[in-house]
């Protein structure tokens, strides 16, 4: 049976349905029987996104290839076949807590918004995509830009960005739904009902979502309820859109990961207690006005608002007698502006956001008597300029933001604050070669802060007064160079790129007793590579994509810190090692997607995606033993369309199969925990044990989706 979340969702939306629809049919005639849906223009999306003739890498994905990757996964898994991204799942099977790199870079390095609203929580720049489930079936398209892209509104786009837009109300009312379940436990539904204009012009959108399954690891459950909404007024010269969405989860924690030997004899281990677990909700809502200045000019306004809150539970001690309870809130708020003018062959966007957060973090022991309770608080104001010209071949582009960030922690060991200031210049020019061919470069700088449990090396509660100064803010400059080619039936985009830090807050390869990946400061590192993109309509009836990263990644000097343990076992203080020349943590030089869609058999779409990824480094001391081995996965989709045999609701099946050919070693990403030996003449022998997050064996999902 459903949670009574989903049941009190669904009972609003068809409440909502009725009452609107009879509203509709007394205000207007009857619709046409199969009409076609009309976007209003989302203007602080097309803002802060690559326009077609920006010098940008990116990849777009619209609204027909969401539908078509998008079995119940959480986004990073969605996003896992555009170039130079990894991922991995806590629970193995692709649901609950998952996380990407780009370009070997943390998602905390990533821009992500909804609708032009910053999703970066901005303490830890973390998005948890798990608190929001089923994010893909609510979403119109996706752009992800690579580099340091163009001004967004937010967190820092360091790695680059990622651009969400919500699904809009159509004109005509309808109702579609998707039923499934599969392996492990997993079974879902979903909604997307739409009012169709009412009230003088409104329209209206809910989709109430609800999933749960066992995840493939032992004691990973996940349950996910979620309903997002949009509501559209146009008016004469300008129009309102209210949207966000509001979610809940319920997990069982899995965020730690497993030696080898372990997984040998059951891949499905969990050392963590069922009894290990959280329960969050997040929500966001923001209403966007937007007025028509003439032909050539735009304003939109845009508040917004997004908070989320809830416990974790954790056992203080190995006999796991004493199950701690953490509290987590954060809220913050604030509003966006943006203004675009066509200025003769150019046309200039300025952006503006300025929100102010709060957070509450506690801790309860097992009799729930309060251990700590402290707080955090951020305020962020960014502005931005972008020009971009149309002057016949050329299309010059400068781009110029500038951020202000002012972090404070205020606990038990007293307050501290500290702020940061960056200006981030990008400039570039995109030349068309021919009608359907340009080549691009750009060059940028993005500067970042440091997190939160970055200041606090990890911890949820400072033990001491905090230094904010001592880890220092990152700095990168990014060289694009690209070139795009496009004929009826051939698409190919080829980029390289040369991404150089200054104090990159590096990875160590570890994690703290709360599960937050430990980093600190490198003086000098690099990201160097080569991206293609291409799709190829070989036949008709046969489409070949594929999207690969080659990449040369490099940390000039690292030292790396190992507990010591004497003659006998017992620990005996600490020792370090300098490397230089290092590869940085999960980073792999080589990915590759390879992908073949056939429609040979009429109603019948069948797809292959066979994904390869090269090994990388738990750590970053490059020592032999200590790496995610290499990848190589298999997944099949199946969608037979069912409405020759049942018109009604014109009934769509799909068939997704994931790891076809049940690969046992998908152990894309961990941690090590390095140490040293010291025998009795005080020489030392330097080992590590790597520990592995292993991803699912063979499993199979089916849904039916229909629509009326």
């Amino acid at each position: 049976m459903a949670p009574r979340f989903f049941r009190t969702l669904l009972a609003l939306a068809f409440v909502c349905a009725g009452r609107a629809l009879a509203q509709g049919e007394a205000a207007m005639p009857a619709p046409t029987p199969v009409p076609t849906p009309t976007r209003s223009e989302n203007v602080v999306v097309q803002a802060i996104r690559g326009e077609e003739e920006a010098p940008v890498t990116k990849t777009d994905l619209d609204r027909l290839a969401l539908v078509e990757r998008t079995w119940g996964q959480e986004l990073p898994v969605l996003l896992q076949d555009t170039p130079s991204v990894t991922q991995y799942s806590e629970t193995g099977s692709g649901q609950g807590y998952a996380y990407f790199t780009l370009r070997g870079l943390s998602q905390t390095r990533v821009n992500m918004t909804f609708d032009g609203v910053p999703l970066n929580e901005p303490e830890d720049s973390a998005v948890y995509t798990a608190d929001f489930g089923n994010l893909g079936l609510n979403l119109a398209s996706v752009q992800v830009q690579r580099g340091v892209g163009t001004s967004t509104f937010g967190a820092a786009a360091f790695a680059g960005s990622v651009n969400l837009e919500s699904l809009d109300a159509t004109r005509a009312p309808g109702l579609t739904g998707s039923l499934g379940g599969g392996s492990f436990g997993t079974a879902f539904a979903s909604a997307n009902w739409n009012s169709g204009t009412f009230g003088g012009g409104w329209r209206l959108s809910l989709r109430p979502s609800w999933q749960t399954t066992d995840g493939f690891r032992e004691s990973s459950g996940v349950q996910q309820d979620s309903l997002f909404f949009t509501a559209v007024r146009d008016f004469e010269q300008s129009s309102l859109r209210i949207s966000g969405f509001v979610g809940e989860e319920r997990i069982q924690q899995a965020f730690l990961a497993v030696e080898p030997r372990v997984l040998e004899r059951n891949l499905a281990y969990n050392p963590m207690s069922s009894d290990e677990r959280d329960h969050f909700h997040e929500y966001l809502v923001n209403a966007q006005w937007t007025l028509a200045l003439g032909d050539d000019a735009s304003l939109s306004l845009q508040p917004y608002a997004v908070g989320a809150g809830g416990w974790y539970r954790l056992y203080a001690d190995a006999e796991r007698t004493n199950l701690q309870e953490y509290g987590l809130s954060w809220l913050f708020g604030g509003g966006i502006a943006t203004f675009t003018q066509k200025l003769g062959a150019f046309r200039m966007t300025l952006g503006a956001n300025a929100n102010t957060y709060k957070s509450a973090h506690s801790l309860n022991d097992g009799d729930g008597a309060r251990l700590y309770t402290n707080h955090g608080t951020k305020g962020e104001f960014s502005g931005f300029m972008k020009l971009l010209g149309d002057l016949g071949r050329w299309h010059p582009f400068v781009d110029a933001q500038v951020r202000h960030a002012r972090f404070g922690y205020e606990g038990s060991v007293g307050d501290t604050a500290t702020s940061w200031t960056f200006f981030n210049p990008k400039a570039g020019v995109r030349l068309d070669l021919a009608p359907r061919a340009s080549a691009y470069l750009s060059v940028g700088r993005t500067e970042r802060e440091p997190g939160r449990s970055d200041l606090l090396y990890g911890a949820d509660n400072a033990p001491s007064l905090p230094d904010l100064t001592a880890v220092k803010p990152e700095r990168v400059w990014d060289v694009e160079l690209g070139a795009e080619w496009r004929t009826r039936t051939l698409a190919l985009k080829v980029d390289l790129y040369d991404m150089e830090f200054r104090n990159e807050i590096a990875a160590t390869g570890e994690i703290s007793a709360i599960g937050l990946p430990l980093r600190r400061n490198v003086d000098e590192s690099y990201r160097r590579g080569i991206e293609l993109e291409a799709s190829w309509q070989a036949l008709e009836a046969l489409r070949l994509s594929t999207s690969i990263n080659a990449s040369r990644n490099r940390i000039s000097s690292w030292t790396q810190f190992y507990d010591v343990y004497d003659a006998s076992g017992d620990y005996a203080g600490s020792t370090s090692r300098t490397y230089h020349d290092v590869v940085p943590v999960a980073t792999p030089p080589f990915i590759a997607t390879l992908g073949a869609e056939t429609t040979a058999l009429k109603g019948l779409t069948a797809g292959m995606t066979g994904r390869y990824v090269a090994a990388s480094w738990l750590d970053n001391t490059n020592a032999e033993g200590l790496e995610a081995p290499r990848t190589f996965q298999l997944d099949a989709t199946l969608v037979m369309d069912l409405a020759r045999w049942i018109p009604a609701g014109k009934p769509r099946l799909k068939v997704q199969v994931n790891n076809v050919l049940d690969n046992r070693r998908l152990w894309p990403r961990g941690y090590s925990y390095l140490y040293a030996n010291r025998d009795a003449a005080g020489a030392d022998t330097l080992a590590g044990i790597p520990y592995y997050y292993p991803l699912a064996t063979r499993s199979v999902h089916v849904s039916l989706d229909m629509g009326f």
